[in-house]
This record gives structure tokens, C-alpha cells and sequence, in this order.
């Protein structure tokens, strides 16, 4: 599953993956630093991989200098920086308990978020707040490289967790308190940790034999971005017109325009020296739908604009007549969908396109890999993604990669571009699959393998493995017209005169919008279990194919069960143009259409409340 975030971060993943906007960019690892991994490890690529032949995507060379890094000069000025390091340095230099072992690891990442809300509907702006908060996560080790208090999940820790809040100012006086009494409290909890994970291990057996850390590059980075904070009175403007816009349609139950704007700079510094200022950005319009059907049966569907780079809102494609203008299939879609039977189970052929291709692949591949390593006495099997490491999961047409050195495509700035990972690491751009084989991991400074030096990738942000730009290809691309003509024949040979074409499923940000009391029986979930399956949110957009005519139906009230990952091999087409999903302001994905050849939908059967009577 994926990684958490802390407080508002939090609220917003769902699975590898939920959060605001963080993102930044930096060179790979030479090929001088391949490693001799053993026979049960994923090969790591020798040297970066650069996919030119993905449509429209152009990636820099790796070790390409970034020219706004100010490095130097940006530490030296950083008074958040600085404290940070004395606060640290002087817990690593003091911090003891007699008898009790010290630490031999500290680090900080502060969270520094400036952040706009903006909700209305109905017409009026029900919320306008500007917001600053401060967030630290300490990541403080006691013992040595090999055995320590982490990786471990058991007994019982009765000692101090503080949770105090930082000072919402960069006030450096009460901002190295407040780390200083983080970082004692986390300290004797740590201690006791240790303690308790040593007896653990002198009666069980059965341990990996892998060190709980590793040593990794000392990197100093500074990287900013300039702060576009939106123009306030244009975005309450524009959601009073949309939501003005959206009363008009009296069998919506609910109409809401939100937007929010995110501005966060991480400081991170660690006793092993390394140190990082980035700055990283996010835009995003949200407008949510909501019905019912004449059955009583919850409709939604959403509109999402989100971006990196600063909206001009009330101009162009985000202008009050443009917007109308997408809104316009997506309520005509839903107007027919309330009179429209819902479908009964399904199994056969799915196109999944859009947004729906994207996200299958979060989940599929990306979203497992948010914690590779048990910790001692989970009593839960290991990560399934782990042991797939060489084998088969997708058709052998089918290569993923992740290439976080990508900063846009098709001149948009992407989410998923960093530099460095939330552990001072350089990130990799990677090969993920290749020729439908398993060949390499999101990888921190946590060891998964027996391999030698256990070098991080750079891909651990947010608490675990995570992505940062993820393309998919194939070596045998379909135009979308080809895909949809053997999806059609698909279906007759099936037997269902029909297949399914997915386009659009649950955003978490858009649903959270919505307040009516029928919204919650759309459950979100993550669906991991660790075994090789996964879950997909309900779709908002399916449509039946015909495979006779060729009419292309909207259908309601289907879900999808879980998938076992086993169906991954099901995938008999691959389209030829990668389309942008960007499911939370933090990693990007490019995927085109995928059709599967077999896969089960079921239908609703609980009972519902019946709409309500407007005389």
C-alpha cells in the first residue's frame, strides 16, 4: 500500500499513493555503480534509461546540470537550514541514557506548506482560506547499520510520543525546540524499540539477514521554484460562475467548485551530512457532480485541471465558457445514465483508456511497491511484488519505466519530476518491466535485497518506494481505431455482443468535495493485501461497445472486484498514444490504452434509498 502523509497529506493519497503538490529533478547513478545483486535480485540497469521512442516524450540526458541550482549560496542563506543542523548536531553530539545505546542515525524533513482553498456552489463561495503549516518527520536510529529499531512491528512501547505543533512562522528559536523535544521523545521510544526487537529475535528465527540501513551518497542540493500564489478574487469569481453555472441543472443533488493551491518547501538534513532546500508547486480546479439514478442508485462524476504551473483562471481552456463547454458530456452523460438500467455482472473484454488505463497501472505496479520489506513480526506474508523480481508479470511486448528526470511532455510541467528523493538521494530513472519481466524496484536507503552496497534508486518519498514520472510502452502499439475494432470482434466471440471501454474512475480530491450523506456509499479503497491482487475505485465512466453496430453506450453500476495480478497477462493490446494521469499532485503517469481480453465487473445488488420527491 501506499505511503502516508502527515495531517492535510494525509487525507489526500490512496495508496504508493495520496497527497499535495511535491515534485523536483537531479541526475541517476553513473553505470560505474551497477550492482552485483544475486540471483533472487531485479538487474539493475547499467545505465540510465532514456525511452525515445515513446510519442512525444524527449528526455534529458542524465547529470544534465540544472541552471537554477544556487546550492551553495541558497544553504548559506537558509536560516530553517541552519537551525535544523545545529538542532541535529547537538542531539547526535548529547542525546543519551546511561546504558542505553545512542544514535548513530538522525535526520529532519521539514515541511514548510502555504496552501489557498476556495469552495463554492450554488452560487455563492462558502470558503476562502489561505493556510501555513510546518511539518517534521524525524527519522532517528538507534544500534548500528546492521540491526536497529526499525523493521520491526511488535511488543509494546510504553514511553513519550510527542506531537507538538511548529511554529507556523520560520521562527528558528521555537522551531529547534520543537525538534529538540521531537527528537528526545523519539529517541526513548527508539531505545525501547531496540530492546524489545533483540528479544524478539533471540527467540524467533526466520530473519532476513538484510541490514535495517545503508550508507548512501552525501549530496547538498538547493532548487526553488518562484511562488505563483493565484489571484484570490479571480478564483472566488470564477467558482460563484460555475457553481451559479451548475444550479441550473435541478436534478443535481450537489454541485461543487473547489480549487486549492499549494506552495511547500522541504529542508532536509541528516548527521551523515547531506542537505536539501526544494520548492515544489501545485494548481488544481475541481468541480464534483452528484445524483441519483431513478433507482436511488449514487451518480458522480468530476472535472479535474491540475498543473504545477500557475492556472489563468478566466482565460482559455480555464475560462468561465470553456469549462461549460467540458462540463457540457459530462452532465449530458449523467442526465441519461438516472433513467438509464444498470448493468448486470460483466466478464469479458475491457478497454480501459484515459485516466482508468493510468491508474490500473498505479495499482497494479506501482502502489504495491510503497513498502517492499515485512517488518520483523508482522505475521503477514511478504511483499508479492518482491518475489515477482525476474519473473513474468506483464505480456513480453509490454516495458515500464520510471523517469523522474522527465520535466514535461507536450510542454506541461509534470508532477512526478525531482531531483532528489526525501533521503538526499539522486533519483534514477529506472526500468521498471521490461519485455514484460520485473527488473527493478522503487528503492531507498532500507534494503530489499541481498545485493551488494544496497544502493538506493532515489525513489523513497512520502514514507516508502514511491514513483516519479512512469511511462508505459509496447513494443507492438495499436492505433486507438485498431483497438477499438478487436475490442468489438472480442466481444463477439465472447459470447456478450459487447465489450466495455473504462475511461474514468474515483478521484480522490473531487470526491472529497462532495457533503451529501449518499456520496459515502462510494467506498474508497486501496485493495492492496500484499498477495498479488489489487482494487480498482468505481468507475465514474463506462460505456458498452456493440459489437454488431458499433454504438458506444454510457452503463451504470458496475465495480470491480478485486484483481489478481495473474490478468496482467490478459493484456492483449497496448494503444499507441500515452495520455497524462496525474491521480495526486506528486508523481506522473504516461499510459496508453490497454485491452484486456478477459475481466470481471460486477454489478450492483444493495438495496437503495429511493431519490427524493420534488413536487
Amino acid at each position: 500500500m501506499m505511503p502516508y502523509l502527515p495531517i492535510r497529506e494525509r487525507e489526500r493519497v490512496s495508496g504508493p499513493f495520496r497527497l499535495p503538490g511535491l515534485a523536483i529533478a537531479f541526475f541517476a547513478f553513473a553505470a560505474a555503480l551497477a550492482l552485483g545483486k544475486d540471483a533472487t535480485a531485479p538487474s539493475r540497469p547499467s545505465e540510465p534509461h532514456v525511452p525515445v521512442d515513446v510519442p512525444g516524450v524527449a528526455i534529458p540526458a542524465s547529470g544534465t546540470a540544472n541552471k537554477a541550482d544556487t546550492t551553495q549560496a541558497g544553504m548559506e542563506a537558509s536560516s530553517v537550514l541552519k537551525a535544523m543542523a545545529s538542532e541535529l548536531k547537538r542531539s547526535m553530539d548529547g542525546l543519551r541514557i546511561k546504558g542505553r545505546p545512542s544514535p548513530y542515525f538522525l535526520s529532519y524533513l521539514l515541511w514548510d506548506v502555504e496552501s489557498h482553498h476556495m469552495q463554492a456552489s450554488l452560487g455563492s463561495c462558502e470558503m476562502t482560506d489561505d493556510d501555513r503549516q510546518h511539518l517534521v518527520e524525524a527519522d532517528l536510529r538507534v544500534g548500528n547499520f546492521e540491526e536497529d529499531n526499525s523493521n520491526f512491528q511488535g511488543g509494546i512501547v510504553f514511553g513519550p510520543r510527542l506531537r507538538l505543533p511548529l511554529p507556523q512562522e520560520n521562527d528558528t528559536t521555537l522551531l529547534r525546540l520543537s525538534l529538540w523535544a521531537a527528537t528526545d521523545a523519539k529517541y526513548k521510544v527508539a531505545v525501547e524499540q531496540l530492546a524489545q526487537k533483540r528479544a524478539f529475535l533471540a527467540n524467533h528465527s526466520g530473519r532476513d539477514g538484510l541490514p535495517d540501513f545503508s550508507r548512501q551518497k552525501v549530496l547538498k542540493r538547493f532548487r526553488a521554484e518562484p511562488r505563483t500564489p493565484p489571484d484570490t478574487a479571480r478564483t472566488a469569481a470564477l467558482g460563484k460562475d460555475l457553481s451559479r453555472f451548475l444550479a441550473g441543472f435541478p436534478w443535481l443533488l450537489e454541485s461543487r467548485v473547489g480549487f486549492q493551491y499549494y506552495y511547500t518547501t522541504f529542508y532536509y538534513v541528516d548527521s551523515e551530512g547531506a542537505r536539501f532546500i526544494e520548492t515544489v508547486k501545485e494548481h488544481t480546479l475541481l468541480i464534483s457532480l452528484f445524483t441519483q439514478a431513478k433507482d436511488g442508485a449514487p451518480l458522480w462524476d468530476y472535472l479535474r485541471v491540475s498543473t504545477r504551473d500557475p492556472l489563468n483562471l478566466g482565460e482559455g481552456s480555464v475560462s468561465f465558457a470553456s469549462l461549460k463547454d467540458s462540463l457540457a458530456p459530462i452532465l449530458k452523460r449523467l442526465e441519461y445514465l438516472r433513467s438509464a438500467p444498470p448493468l448486470a455482472n460483466y466478464r469479458g473484454p475491457v478497454l480501459f483508456n484515459g485516466r482508468a488505463a493510468g491508474e490500473l497501472l498505479n495499482k497494479a505496479l506501482l502502489a504495491p511497491q510503497g513498502r517492499l520489506r515485512e517488518p520483523l513480526g508482522a505475521g503477514s506474508e511478504a511483499n508479492f511484488m518482491v518475489s515477482m523480481a525476474g519473473r513474468k508479470l506483464f505480456p513480453s511486448e509490454i516495458t515500464v519505466i520510471d523517469t523522474p528526470s522527465l520535466a514535461a511532455w507536450q510542454g506541461r510541467s509534470l508532477f512526478g519530476h525531482y531531483l532528489l528523493d526525501q533521503q538526499g538521494q539522486p533519483a534514477e530513472d529506472i526500468v521498471l518491466v521490461k519485455d514484460g519481466r520485473v527488473k527493478d524496484f522503487f528503492l531507498g536507503k532500507v534494503p530489499v535485497f541481498k545485493a551488494k552496497g544496497h544502493l538506493s534508486n532515489g525513489h523513497w518519498r512520502y514514507g516508502g518506494g514511491f514513483p516519479g514520472v512512469t511511462l508505459l510502452r509496447s513494443s507492438k502499439p495499436l492505433p486507438e481505431s485498431d483497438l477499438v475494432a478487436r475490442l468489438k470482434t472480442m466481444g463477439s466471440d465472447e459470447g456478450t455482443g459487447y465489450g466495455l471501454v473504462v475511461s474514468k474512475v474515483l478521484d480522490e480530491d473531487a470526491f472529497k468535495l462532495l457533503r451529501h450523506p449518499l456520496a459515502s456509499q462510494m467506498a474508497i479503497t486501496d485493495g492492496l493485501d500484499g498477495r498479488g491482487s489489487f482494487s480498482l475505485t468505481p468507475p465514474c465512466e463506462v460505456d458498452m461497445l456493440d459489437s454488431r453496430t458499433g454504438k458506444v453506450t454510457p452503463v451504470r453500476g458496475l465495480s470491480f472486484p478485486s484483481i489478481d495480478s495473474k490478468s496482467l497477462r490478459d493484456i492483449v493490446a497496448v494503444g499507441d498514444r500515452p495520455y497524462l494521469h496525474e491521480p495526486q499532485a506528486s508523481f506522473s503517469i504516461l499510459c496508453p490504452s490497454l485491452l484486456f481480453s478477459l475481466l470481471d465487473l460486477k454489478g450492483s445488488r444493495s438495496t437503495q434509498p429511493r431519490p427524493p420527491y420534488l413536487p
